[in-house]
């Protein structure tokens, strides 16, 4: 890294204060899911007393309340951020923007030195040309001699040298040819060469610059670091993979895919992801009891047809008071103290580019493997397997999770945000065996008599699943009933055989048979549901 001593002139300094100028990179950053923490980090030689430490480098959209500094082997006074009428900024380019430049530089002059290759080749063709236009007129010169003897010696020269210009001509256009075929891959070169410059510079921004005054009570190095937040985020990936056998395993293989936006790119710094969301609510809400009261229905219709000629701001005195709503709860999430994940190597990342994929770890889980069938929607049942999170840290949601069953790759999934301690339930993929098939038997409707004033519904429902492989399963079966929050509304059911669970998962009306199924073996579940409303009204 350069330093530059300068003179007093970036900015008003103490007296005999001596200002060190450095370029800066990001050396580390922290992701969360919504930003992140991008840290500077330089080192300066500097005598014994007050300095002033210039970097001229940062992004302009640097905030100042939301950046610090912090000095090593001095004390820090004061720091001042400028974002505009910056002084010239030294040449900061780093080896690898060198040799890019140095690449273009030469496939430029390969190209030129090609194209004055075919301009040479060019000019022996105008030169046979000429040639052979000067023999074309003197063969049909007025002036020929009229001696057969000159005239025979003359025709033998036009001939000799008119071969030899054709030929010359000839030559010089396959020369020519030959050279130009070259010319398309010195432009990829030259293109290739430009494209690589461009992969590491992004395009340039407006800069900001840090001066940061230090008081050095002894001569050494002294190491600034400056961390500010930045346009950066990361989201988990998964492949999830089930061993199927007697010991069934499910196995989580955690990767993130990290995108990063602050102007610059990130080339070998410290990476650091965390499950944290300093951005999200930290301050719990308010809650404001609701203010009750009932009144006569009679009166206030009477008090709105009073009011009805009144003004806008006389109406609000008798209007009925706003309740006033709670603010929105935050969402659960199962971050708890945050998970950090700091990366065993650098990493770079270019600004607004490429998303990076960042491999994690793996986490094993003992699995139990069952088989989901949904005749109401479904044709098949759907392997599943359930598993406990027995790691310690939550599992994130993740919007892709590429699925596995024995090796083999069988689709992609959402998976579900898990807590540490909670259950993890995974599909993977149909199962072509066990084939489903969900039958109206009977379906009656009508008025039951003009005593009653009753109307009413029936429905009878058969559910079959058999298994065509030769290996037994075990199943859960979902059926939903109908259900009603209306007194009205009478609802009764019956099921043969009677459901493993009603209500599952608090879910009102969902229903669950448990049961195993062999091989070459089929299964029937029947219900039946009566439904009665009032007479006049309309079922929804």
């Amino acid at each position: 890294m350069r330093f530059l001593s300068v003179a007093l002139v970036a900015l008003p300094l103490p007296i005999m204060a001596e200002t060190f100028t450095t370029t800066s990179s990001p050396t580390a950053a922290t992701v969360y899911s919504g930003f992140a923490m991008v840290t500077r980090e330089v080192s300066v030689e500097v005598p014994a007393g007050a300095h002033q430490i210039i970097l001229p480098d940062l992004p302009q959209w640097v905030d100042a309340g939301s950046l610090r500094a912090s000095i090593s082997g001095a004390d820090i006074t004061s720091t001042r951020l400028r974002t505009a009428a910056l002084p010239p900024q030294p040449d900061s380019d780093s080896q690898a923007v060198v040799a890019a430049k140095e690449q273009i530089k030469l496939a430029e002059r390969a190209l030129r030195d090609l194209d004055d290759a075919i301009q040479d080749a060019e000019l022996a063709i105008q030169s046979a040309e000429a040639r052979l236009a000067f023999l074309g007129n003197l063969s049909s010169s007025e002036t020929l001699p009229s001696d057969p003897l000159a005239l025979a010696e003359l025709a033998a020269m036009i001939e000799a040298q008119t071969l030899t210009a054709k030929q010359t001509q000839l030559n010089a256009q396959r020369e020519a040819r030959q050279i130009s075929e070259a010319r398309p891959d010195l432009l990829r070169d030259l293109e290739d060469a430009k494209a690589a410059l461009d992969a590491l510079t992004p395009p340039a921004e407006p800069k900001a610059l840090l001066a940061l005054s230090v008081d050095a009570k002894e001569a050494g190095t002294i190491i600034a670091t400056v961390s500010y937040p930045a346009r950066a985020s990361w989201q988990p990936t998964y492949d999830v993979a089930l061993a199927t056998g007697d010991d069934a395993t499910m196995t989580l293989r955690r990767a993130a895919l990290v995108h990063q936006n602050t102007g610059e790119n990130w080339d070998n710094i410290a990476l650091t992801l965390s499950t944290l969301t300093p951005s999200g609510q930290i301050v719990p809400s308010e809650l404001y009891p609701p203010l009750l009261r009932f009144e006569d229905p009679q009166l206030r219709a009477k008090l709105q047809r009073s009011v009805s000629g009144l003004s806008a701001g006389m109406a609000e005195d008798v209007a009925e008071p706003a309740m006033m709503e709670a603010a929105p709860s935050p969402q659960p999430n199962f971050d708890g103290p945050g998970v950090r994940y700091t990366l065993p190597s650098p990493i770079s990342i270019a600004q607004n580019a490429e998303g990076a994929r960042v491999e994690l770890d793996a986490l094993e889980f003992g699995a139990r493997v069952f088989a989901r069938a949904v005749p109401a929607s479904d044709q098949t049942a759907f392997l599943m397997a359930e598993s406990e999170n027995a790691s310690k840290e939550s599992l994130l949601a993740a919007n892709s999770a590429q699925i596995f069953v024995d090796g083999t790759l069988v689709g992609q999934s959402y998976f579900s945000a898990v807590p540490a301690g909670g259950e993890i339930v995974q599909a993977f993929g149909p199962i072509e065996d066990l084939r489903l098939k969900r039958t109206v038997l009977d379906l009656s409707e009508g008025d039951r008599g003009l005593i009653s004033r009753t109307n009413a519904q029936t429905q009878e429902i058969r559910m079959e699943i058999e298994n065509l492989g030769a290996k037994a399963w075990d199943v859960e079966l979902l059926e939903a009933i109908p259900y009603s929050e209306q007194d009205d509304l009478e609802i009764e059911w019956s099921a043969k055989p009677q459901p493993s669970i009603t209500d599952v998962d608090n879910r009102r009306g969902l229903m669950q048979w448990n049961f195993s199924i062999g091989a070459n073996d089929n299964k029937e579940i029947t219900t039946e549901q009566f439904i009665r409303w009032p007479d006049g009204k309309v079922l929804r």
